[in-house]
């Protein structure tokens, strides 16, 4: 059972991106969403039956004492009227109250510049930090939590967000960065660590193009071999490059340039050229 569900069950409940330890409600969470459910709507049937399907959150108290707990989740200003600051997401397979500990002292000490971090679930943290000249650029970022997860035997996936001026409203800049890694986490299997950049592309063409008669027709028409997904990440991840491709796959040159040049026969679609890659590119994202 999903939260769109119990909403139309419960009309009464309240949507939320954090939890409450107020007694008068039952909190269902999933994706790190919260669904308020009002106690006094539930049978003890029902309350029984709810408690079988989630753990509720331990993190609603400790979480609000935090200075950017209302800059995230209420619209409130930053407590410094000075700088920019981007938020970046972290979520564990596992965690126990003893790693976190450890964990959290281990983070200060190679992220400095953090202003204020807590975990919203027992097993998704946000983290604040204020930009500085030495921030750490995605690929050293990714570098320090790989460490991280072989220190503690942990798995992460983070979102690094981009820096953002502090009058900006961070509540909604954290509802989209959050929406797009919820996206790539559901569909990208392989990345450990995504950012805007990396994730924008698959999220906005696919809230753009997947109700697309046309794309998806054309999709199931280019698409039959199922090399040809393969071919077309590896060349977009390659500018285009023949070459590379060719050795990221595993595949003599001669022979992916001869699937090219008979997917372009069959399409019309020269692969040499970014607007054509590009749409091929967004097809497979979409569809595949």
């Amino acid at each position: 059972m999903n939260i769109e569900t119990l909403q139309k069950i419960y009309p009464n409940a309240s949507l939320h991106p954090f939890s409450t330890d107020d007694s008068d409600y039952f909190v269902f969470s999933d994706q790190h969403k919260f669904l308020w459910i009002p106690k006094n709507n539930l049978s003890k049937t029902e309350f029984q039956l709810l408690q079988s399907l989630t753990t509720p959150s331990k993190q609603g108290k400790q979480m609000k004492d935090h200075p950017w707990f209302a800059v995230l989740f209420e619209h409130q200003k930053p407590p410094v009227d000075e700088g920019a600051y981007r938020i970046i997401q972290v979520e564990f397979n596992q965690l126990d109250s003893a790693t976190i500990e450890n964990w959290n002292t281990e983070l200060q000490s190679i992220l400095p510049h953090l202003v204020d971090y807590f975990f919203v679930t027992d097993t998704y943290a946000l983290l604040v930090e204020v930009y500085h000249e030495e921030a750490l650029m995605i690929d050293d970022l990714e570098g320090v939590f790989l460490a991280l997860d072989g220190d503690f035997n942990l798995y992460t996936k983070i979102f690094v967000g981009s820096f953002y001026g502090h009058t900006e409203d961070f509540t909604r800049l954290l509802e989209e960065e959050e929406a797009l890694f919820h996206h790539q986490l559901a569909n990208t299997i392989e990345k450990k660590i995504y950012n805007l950049a990396s994730s924008s592309v698959a999220f906005f063409s696919f809230n753009a193009v997947k109700d697309s008669y046309l794309m998806r027709t054309l999709y199931h028409q280019w698409f039959q071999e199922d090399d040809l997904i393969d071919i077309i990440t590896n060349l977009w991840k390659n500018q285009g490059n023949v070459s590379s491709t060719a050795k990221d796959l595993f595949m003599h040159r001669n022979t992916l340039q001869y699937k090219l040049d008979k997917f372009q026969q069959l399409t019309h679609c020269n692969l040499k050229k970014m607007d054509d890659l590009f749409l091929c590119y967004l097809l497979t994202l979409t569809f595949k």
